[in-house]
């Protein structure tokens, strides 16, 4: 009887300490600063794995439909560039698709549609593509006017409108001629892809593109 007594009596001091343990826990702050490999620390909040917050979804629709319709073939400057006037720019030779290209950029980015919709919208890009954009005398920019709140369609789904406009250079036309570019883009979330160790140019390419855990899989005219 003297040892059931004691056991128990052990037993029930384990409990409280658990209990005390598992309040400590309740009560304590989550933590809301990471730090990166670089050493910064950023600020975060937990999330379910089926949303995004607003500003992320708005980025990722802008950030890929500007990649996607901004059409340049010269090479980047970085800090270091010093041109040579005697040696010939050396122009982005594109990527084919179908009967027409594409500028690369525009491929890259295009790692953010889904693979059900990714070919045959990069497609449509090369068909609107102007010709003169690989010889280094026509460009354009997306300016956008208006990306809407996202509004949920599903779980995990999301749809943004975008009010915008492709503003392609020709030649000597610093002025530009606007083409109108009104869509409904529909994101999704993804799972963030794993980067191995050792990865080809084109997993790199992919793993940037994608890392935002979102993929857009449909766009369709807006209804003003």
């Amino acid at each position: 009887m003297i040892g059931n007594a004691v056991l128990l009596s052990l037993l029930l001091l384990i409990e409280i300490i658990n209990f005390a343990r598992v309040g400590t826990i309740a009560n304590s702050k989550a933590p809301t600063l990471v730090e990166l490999n670089d050493g910064e620390s950023i600020r975060v909040r937990a999330i379910h794995s089926e949303e995004r917050s607003a500003q992320a979804i708005r980025y990722f629709v802008g950030q890929t439909l500007t990649g996607l319709l901004s059409w340049n073939t010269l090479p980047k400057v970085t800090g270091d560039y010093d041109a040579d006037p005697t040696k010939k720019l050396k122009l982005d030779a594109g990527v084919q698709t179908g009967n027409s290209k594409i500028t690369t950029n525009v491929w890259a980015t295009g790692f953010a549609l889904s693979e059900d919709f990714r070919a045959e919208f990069l497609k449509e890009i090369g068909n609107i593509t102007p010709p003169d954009v690989f010889n280094g005398t026509t460009q354009s920019i997306l300016k956008i006017s208006l990306l809407s709140e996202p509004k949920k369609v599903k779980p995990g789904k999301f749809q943004v409108d975008m009010v915008g406009e492709v503003i392609v250079f020709q030649g000597n036309n610093m002025v530009g001629e606007p083409i109108g570019f009104n869509k409904s883009v529909f994101v999704r979330v993804i799972d963030t892809p794993t980067l191995p160790q050792i990865s080809s140019e084109f997993q790199q390419t992919a793993y940037r593109v994608r890392k935002a855990g979102l993929e857009i899989y449909k766009i369709q005219d807006l209804n003003l």
